[in-house]
């Protein structure tokens, strides 16, 4: 096929080997990176070690041992402290409720 140049008038052949060319440079660079990419994604979620370690420091024994300490202490703010002791008792009472709650909210969504 033939073309002609906008602003000279000369006649010059299209390059079609060059052309194809590109297009099998292309086509094996992307089977390449194709074929590079496919064991990545075997690989495991690096979040997936992070979620399980947050999950946990959220409901392991040491976070179970630290509520029950913290209502304690609410408790007996509450048994001898004055107006403010209903407050932070209520705090401690939902902080915890918050954290279980969230944890199972995960666990229910992501089984």
């Amino acid at each position: 096929m033939k073309s002609t140049g906008l602003l000279t008038g000369t006649v010059r052949a299209e390059s079609p080997p060059r052309l194809r060319r590109w297009f099998v440079f292309c086509g094996l660079a992307a089977s390449y990176l194709l074929a590079l990419a496919s064991p990545l994604q075997a690989q495991a979620d690096p979040w997936d070690q992070a979620v399980q370690v947050l999950q946990t420091a959220f409901t392991g024994t040491i976070a179970k041992g630290l509520s029950l300490v913290a209502i304690v202490v609410g408790g007996l703010m509450f048994a001898f402290g004055e107006g403010q002791s209903k407050r932070a008792l209520a705090g401690i009472i939902f902080g915890v409720g918050m954290a279980i709650g969230a944890v199972n909210f995960m666990a229910w969504l992501f089984p």
